[in-house]
């Protein structure tokens, strides 16, 4: 099997770089033929795909929920699905745990002959892809304006920290969201668009129906909360799982349409920036990607 590894080497804290050589070698051991490609800037991992000229039968992806996004990019740009597995170095990495797959960094190239292929759903944002979230508003800028330097010193808290300061200077965006022939329309604090257990480190879903291949999103919006001490209240709830509060609004799609009425507004993809948008087509690709998980 002609193997592509990606490694983005800057990725979470750093700790990596001993294992390139003995994942590689590991999986020539099991009779594959290995190349590895590292990272130089922001969405190389995607013009690499796209630029890549040698065959490959299995794509792998060594760095954070960042580096995935533009392989899943770059392959989708090529209409080509073949088989990724990943090897999570990021911070957070929500993704990797709601696939279940292993943080050791030697596992997959370790066993990979018993792992099986999974389908998994794929977003459409515009024109570029994303496997986990899409989120605008309060702690959405969290995640990609922490220092690289304290997200290796400190991890997940970057973002904690980060997010707590959000809290004081909350903004709102006048909104009007369409899905399934219903439309809502108000002024949003905070808005995701998932398909993933996790976002920002916390499993938000813990108490929902969730699954990564049913072609459906799931959908929070939150609208502007009567004081301080609401949001810090609902930031709590959302947290721990719970959407029963008047200023949730929570359901599942497969596509939706969002306007922002009064001003552009900022996006997270992926736990990167997204820019600015007036206007925003989200849809779901069923089952489009192909991810190597671990037998249960």
């Amino acid at each position: 099997m002609k193997t592509l590894i990606i490694v983005n080497p800057i990725s979470g804290r750093k700790k990596k770089t001993k294992y390139y050589n003995k994942i590689k070698s590991n999986l020539e051991s099991l009779g594959y033929e290995v190349n590895i490609e590292f990272t130089t800037k922001e969405n190389n991992a995607r013009v690499i795909i796209e630029n890549y000229k040698k065959d490959y039968d299995i794509v792998i992806a060594c760095g954070g929920d960042g580096t995935l996004n533009e392989i899943t990019q770059g392959l989708h740009n090529l209409n080509k699905s073949v088989p990724i597995g990943f090897i999570p170095c990021g911070t957070t990495n929500d993704y990797a745990r709601s696939l279940k797959i292993p943080f050791n960094k030697e596992q997959l190239s370790k066993n990979i002959k018993s792992y099986v292929e999974k389908p998994i759903d794929l977003g459409i944002f515009n024109n570029r892809t994303f496997n986990y979230v899409a989120t605008f508003g309060v702690f959405s800028k969290t995640s990609y304006n922490v220092s690289r330097k304290l997200k290796n010193a400190i991890g997940r808290f970057a973002y904690i920290i980060s997010g707590i300061k959000e809290v004081f200077s909350i903004k709102k965006y006048k909104m009007r969201v369409t899905h399934d022939n219903e439309s809502i329309e108000d002024d949003f604090v905070f808005g995701s668009v998932s398909n993933s257990h996790y976002v920002g480190g916390f499993n938000i879903f813990r108490n929902q129906d969730i699954k990564l291949d049913d072609g459906k999103f799931e959908v929070v919006l939150i609208k502007e909360p009567k004081n301080l001490f609401h949001t810090i209240g609902l930031v709590f709830k959302i947290i721990f799982g719970n959407f029963k509060d008047k200023c949730v609004y929570y359901f599942k799609t497969d596509k939706l349409h969002i306007e922002s009425l009064t001003e552009n507004c900022g996006w997270s993809i992926d736990g990167e920036y997204g820019g600015n948008n007036k206007v925003i087509d989200i849809k779901n690709e069923k089952k489009w990607s192909k991810y190597l998980v671990p037998v249960k």
